[in-house]
């Protein structure tokens, strides 16, 4: 059976078990070879293949990723994987807030935790080359604080579709390309310390008469 263009993921739950780092890259890879054999993802991630069994036996018991049967592989036959859809999202309309929220808080650590090793490992191999040097530009890292409307927030989603797009079609290798990580992060920017909110409390305060020592004291 084909893949469905995209699953979208109801449960938090489930979505969790989907987006542990090493499961998030197991779908990715799987997006980009499969149907393959779990030797082949292992090769990809430059991982022990036996390090990945117990990833894909969750994986499996979630639905997102299916066996296609079994192929040859040297001396003995191996099991074939696949995705049930191309893409995936979540939506989580009929779930609690706090378990909707604890959902994205684990995404963003996840894709967070995934950038950081990944620009780590290509700063240690020295292979990291930024704009205006005289090789062509392989890195790009960048943050905004921006105020937005609901309309522009929908605007800046509808751009992160069309780069959703855009990379899609990228997920198959040739002679000329490079195998990159693109991650892309936005949330609303809540202030949690309150320190504005008390210095203004203190300044709509009046301010107490200040007494000599010598009055005070009587």
């Amino acid at each position: 059976m084909a893949r469905k263009p995209i699953h979208y993921v109801t449960d938090p739950a489930v979505w969790k078990v989907l987006i542990a780092p090493v499961r998030a890259e197991i779908m990715e890879t799987l997006r980009m070879l499969a149907p393959c054999g779990i030797a082949d993802v292992a090769r990809q991630l430059d991982r022990p293949a036996d390090s990945l069994y117990r990833h894909f036996e969750k994986l499996v018991a979630t639905g997102v990723v299916v066996e296609k049967g079994t192929r040859p592989a040297g001396r003995r036959t191996e099991r074939v994987y696949d995705l049930v859809a191309d893409d995936f999202g979540g939506r989580f309309a009929s779930s609690s807030r706090a378990a909707s929220n604890d959902a994205y808080r684990t995404t963003a650590k996840t894709i967070l935790t995934m950038a950081a090793r990944t620009f780590r490992d290509a700063a240690d191999a020295g292979v990291l080359v930024g704009l205006g040097l005289d090789k062509p530009c392989n890195t790009r890292a960048f943050f905004e604080h921006v105020w937005l409307t609901d309309a522009d927030f929908a605007e800046l989603n509808g751009l992160f579709l069309s780069l959703n797009t855009f990379l899609n079609a990228k997920k198959t290798p040739n002679a000329d390309t490079r195998l990159h990580l693109v991650a892309v992060l936005a949330a609303p920017i809540v202030r949690r310390r309150g320190a504005a909110r008390r210095a203004n409390a203190g300044r709509s305060r009046p301010a107490r008469p200040r007494t000599s020592p010598r009055t005070s004291a009587r």
